[in-house]
């Protein structure tokens, strides 16, 4: 691969790391606001509620036992952090990849960065909220939130990549770069929703390989009906229902 093309490609990429910083906001203005509450708290806390949201294990109140969550919080991300960073030595470039190949796995790249960072912030806040929560109103702690979280996490998964394919499309596109009718690349891209979801009519199966350079693993074909269905399926048990039933738990 010529390291100019990759520098080129690349240029921009720091920037998208900032999602991810703010995960860390999110969690050190939470610490921030515990430690001024911190001797207010009683010498006994409650540490686990259960699913009516009452409490049902206290512990002594300690560092450890007030910040946990918040800790593990940070830990979650940082965890977030080390996987997109070693996605680009997790997914390497085919031998000999196009000018348009090198594109699209940027945007994948970058897609897998914005997501993950996305989903860092979402289960920061979450953790924050709950967390503060726990220390101002301990006798009741609301878990309709956490449900309504699930269905954000998945719409911000699927708008970042969807995004990111749309950047490698124009950005390419500006560098006057685009699929070649030889490799078949402009007809491989027609099948593909975002990168990430496969759309062939003429393909009967319902789980098809995730496409080169995404990684391992399977995805659905909604090219056909029973593809279609499995999704609309996933999105019912997964979405529809946590986010009824989270709206209806929110205080």
């Amino acid at each position: 691969m010529d390291s100019r093309v990759e520098t080129k490609i690349t240029s921009g990429r720091g920037i998208l790391w900032l999602i991810h910083f703010a995960a860390v906001l999110v969690l050190a203005s939470c610490f921030a606001y515990g430690t001024t509450i911190y001797d207010s708290l009683p010498e006994t806390i409650p540490t686990h509620w259960g699913a009516g949201g009452r409490p049902d294990v206290w512990e002594a109140k300690s560092f450890g036992t007030a910040f946990f969550p918040l800790l593990m919080g940070a830990g979650a991300s940082a965890l977030l952090t080390l996987v997109a960073a070693v996605v680009p030595a997790m997914v390497p470039p085919e031998k000999n990849p196009s000018d348009w190949e090198l594109y699209r796995r940027e945007g994948m790249v970058r897609g897998t960065v914005v997501a993950l960072g996305g989903t860092s912030v979402l289960i920061a806040a979450l953790i924050g909220a709950l967390t503060v929560a726990g220390w101002r109103s301990p006798d009741h702690v609301r878990g309709g939130p956490a449900l309504v979280v699930i269905p954000l996490i998945l719409g911000f998964l699927i708008l970042s990549y969807a995004a990111a394919a749309r950047w490698a499309r124009r950005t390419a596109e500006r560098d006057g770069v685009s699929p070649t009718v030889e490799e078949q690349e402009q007809e491989e891209d027609k099948r593909w929703v975002g990168g990430i979801l496969y759309n062939d009519p003429n393909d009967p199966h319902i789980l098809v390989p995730k496409r080169s350079g995404t990684g391992t693993g399977l995805t659905v074909n909604v090219g056909n009906r029973r593809g279609r269905a499995a999704v609309v399926v996933f999105l019912v048990v997964f979405v529809v229902v946590p986010t009824v039933f989270g709206v209806f738990q929110a205080p």
